[in-house]
Parts: structure tokens; C-alpha cells; sequence
């Protein structure tokens, strides 16, 4: 199985900087770019594919390419995403409650 190149999805917050772009080398027009959402099929954010398939999608077709352990859950189970902040900001993390306890 040969590795995907994703192309994220990014978001624009208010806070967001430039150093995605400038250090990174994210491509996108977002001014400010806060977010690179890297690895996600979240679906405000989903990840694409060089041919512009949705993870999601491809992993719906191919769900061995996450794992077999993967297979077990509705959607893709992580959402990996490379955060650019002017300033500091808290870490954050959000499973659900039966997943927390």
C-alpha cells in the first residue's frame, strides 16, 4: 500500500497567524490562516486526496488503508490538525464522555 497525500482543509480564525504558510508550507488564501486540519473526515473539514476525493470517502471504499481496527467505527476516529496562534492559547481536547471515562 503506497502512503495518500492529503491536502487539508484550513480555517481562518481571528487569531490565526501566517506561520502554516511561511513555515509549513500550507497552500491556502486564508488571511488569517489559523488551522491546517491535516488528517480529518470531519465533515467541516475533511482531508482530499491529489484526485480531490474526501478521505472520508476513499476510507469508506478502502477501509483497510486506516487499519484493521478501524473498520469498526462510523467515521474515521482522529482528527489531526496543525494549529497556528498569534498568541498562546489553552490545549484542547474533546472525546465524548464514554470515550473520556
Amino acid at each position: 500500500m503506497s502512503i495518500l497525500k492529503l491536502t487539508p482543509s484550513c480555517k481562518d480564525y481571528l487569531w490565526g497567524g501566517s506561520r502554516l504558510r511561511t513555515d509549513f508550507g500550507v497552500q491556502s488564501d486564508l488571511n488569517p490562516l489559523a488551522e491546517a486540519w491535516v488528517l480529518s473526515c470531519h465533515p467541516d473539514g475533511p482531508s482530499y486526496l491529489p484526485d480531490g476525493t474526501m478521505l472520508a470517502d476513499y476510507l469508506a471504499a478502502h477501509p483497510e488503508a486506516a487499519g484493521t481496527d478501524c473498520k469498526k467505527f462510523e467515521m474515521f476516529p482522529v482528527l489531526t490538525k496543525f494549529i497556528d496562534a498569534k498568541n498562546n492559547i489553552s490545549i484542547q481536547v474533546h472525546p465524548s464522555n464514554e470515550y473520556a471515562l
